[in-house]
């Protein structure tokens, strides 16, 4: 049986919530407005506070652009292209030599730039060890995936808007494994005290200032008392400074997921350890049609670095047929970071009104469109944005 505490929530009054993650309608209704601009030839109020940040913004902004492999090539192409039709003043530092001679690692350019521009974007990279490289050098010690159903896009499962926040250093992720004898191997699962405490730390933050009420953990301390035990505890105690503002529960992981599928409108920010999160992620952007649909990024202290759940694809490498939208999601999530609101509410408009608008729909949630359509049906509702 689920031990689950509730905290009793209030809302802090006024909190602006800008994301595409809002539970709050601001977004749709600005959305709105540029639809009814485009319908009725009518001029909308300008915001003035949105208009009063990007002036203060309107210079160029560097951002580090990591390609990737496989369909990596054709995603970011899909997001310059759309960012170059929305007019974003962004100056992309593009590093093609991402990985050291002869190994692994992290090549330098690669980590002095992401240190230096703090935001970046990468396409999806084959290499397990490099990407376990990069966590360590440029210390990514979380991962958020924001996963929402597209009005206009069916699913069979219902209505789901949720963050699931997960870590990316320690847990079943550690990757220490070992022989302990001929035929007998190893693996070491890692929890620290100070780790735990600071994805803790970090959910709690992100439920702060994007206005999140619910924070659910996903757990197996009835099992792994010592390892899931310390990521409870450490939950719990940041929990207990946020009794007021926040509600927080504890779940079962096969609970957790159960209550992901049956009734996904109650599920707001999950938070779990790597491998429990890794689950947790690929069924929440499952359930929204495709994974290729939820925008995610790294969480380090020197910075983001943003992403979509997309993998490399190799079998779909120049065939024009991979879907862009987590990517161009991911992309409005980093102007967001970068103050560059207006932009980024212009590109979030009109991806949700190529899927509530249109039937242009990629392979992969029934359509028969191809990425370059996909993406210049979003380039027209933003030049239509400009009329």
């Amino acid at each position: 049986m689920n031990t689950i505490r509730n905290l009793r929530f209030t809302r802090a009054a006024g909190r602006q919530c800008l994301r595409f993650c809002s539970k709050g309608c601001d977004d749709s209704k600005k959305c709105t407005e540029i639809r009814a601009k485009n319908i009725c030839s009518q001029e909308p109020r300008a915001d003035k506070k949105l208009e009063k940040k990007n002036t203060e913004c309107e210079a160029k902004k560097k951002a580090t652009l990591i390609e990737g492999d496989g369909v990596g090539c054709e995603l970011i192409q899909s997001l310059r292209t759309v960012f170059e039709a929305a007019k974003v003043p962004i100056e992309w530092e593009l590093i093609p030599k991402i990985t050291s001679t002869g190994s692994h690692k992290v090549s330098r350019e690669l980590l002095e730039s992401l240190k230096r521009n703090k935001v970046g974007i990468k396409g999806p990279i084959t290499d397990p060890l490099w990407m376990k490289d990069l966590r360590k050098q440029f210390d990514l010690f979380a991962y958020t995936a924001v996963c929402r159903n597209m009005e206009g896009q069916d699913n069979p499962y219902g209505k789901l808007n949720c963050v699931v926040i997960r870590d990316m250093m320690e847990g079943e992720y550690s990757g220490i494994e070992h022989d302990v004898v001929p035929g007998v191997l190893q693996s070491i699962k890692v929890s620290t005290a100070a780790g735990a405490r600071r994805i803790a730390n970090y959910v709690f933050e992100y439920a702060t200032e994007f206005d999140r009420k619910k924070i659910t953990v996903a757990h197996k301390a009835n099992i792994m008392r010592m390892t899931d035990g310390n990521f409870l505890k450490q939950m719990r105690k940041v929990a207990s400074k946020h009794m007021n503002e926040r509600m927080f529960e504890e779940r079962y992981m096969d609970t957790a997921c159960l209550n992901l599928i049956m009734k996904p409108e109650t599920n707001d920010v999950l938070v779990s350890s790597s491998m429990y999160g890794d689950v947790l992620v690929m069924m929440a952007s499952s359930i929204t049609g495709s994974k290729a649909m939820c925008p995610g990024y790294g969480v380090s202290p020197h910075g983001r670095l943003y992403d979509t759940l997309n993998k490399p694809n190799d079998h779909l490498v120049g065939k024009d047929q991979i879907n862009p939208t987590g990517m161009l999601f991911s992309g409005v999530l980093m102007l967001r970071r970068m103050k560059l609101f207006n932009h980024a509410l212009s590109i979030s408009c009109a991806i949700k009104s190529v899927y509530k608008e249109t039937d242009v729909r990629t392979a992969d949630i029934g359509g028969k469109a191809k990425c370059s359509e996909f993406t210049n049906a979003v380039c027209e509702f933003i030049s239509k944005q400009d009329k």
